[in-house]
């Protein structure tokens, strides 16, 4: 396995394209997510595999509308690139969202807001039956940003956030 690292975007050519190597059953899989552009691809994503032909079958129209296709990093088979939508239940949405049709879109972040107790079972969770959603995204306090700047909607949705850690004090005197 390689090293992650960052390398040049095919798509806008930028130097903050994230690539990763994992291992799978199948063998080992690289992806990439362009920070700047928020487009990304993965080794089994070649224009004519599986894989492609799945996620054209459930992908948003707007996100199969804006695919490209590229050669990946250090050379391969062109890939299918498209932009990522991500969703974090307790934090909330980055997605890509028309402005004024296909050419003219960005990146729009909403954020998750909590859902009172007594307001739960309004928002039943339909993959989890008997459950209900905590957070629900607000779609009223939307943040847009340019196409070429998904890292500062992903940073507004706090993706870069670090979780503070509490280290006990073990030189502590106790009484």
């Amino acid at each position: 396995m390689t090293q992650d690292k960052l390398v040049n975007s095919p798509v806008c050519d930028s130097d903050a394209c994230y690539e990763s190597e994992f291992m799978t059953a199948d063998g080992p899989v690289k992806t990439w997510l362009c920070m700047t552009s928020g487009y990304t691809s993965n080794t089994t994503m070649t224009l004519d595999s599986e894989a492609l032909k799945q996620t054209l079958e459930y992908t948003a129209e707007l996100i199969k509308d804006l695919r490209q296709d590229h050669i990946p990093p250090g050379g391969g088979e062109k890939l299918a690139w498209f932009p990522t939508a991500i969703t974090m239940p307790e934090k909330g949405m980055v997605f890509p969202e028309p402005i004024k049709g296909k050419e003219d879109w960005g990146w729009t972040v909403v954020k998750a807001i909590p859902i009172s107790e007594e307001d739960q079972s309004k928002y039943p969770d339909p993959r989890n039956p008997g459950t209900n959603y905590k957070f629900r995204m607000d779609m009223k306090g939307k943040k847009r940003y340019d196409k070429l700047c998904f890292m500062d909607a992903a940073e507004e949705l706090g993706m870069f956030t670090k979780q503070a850690v509490r280290i006990p004090n073990k030189n502590k005197n106790e009484d």
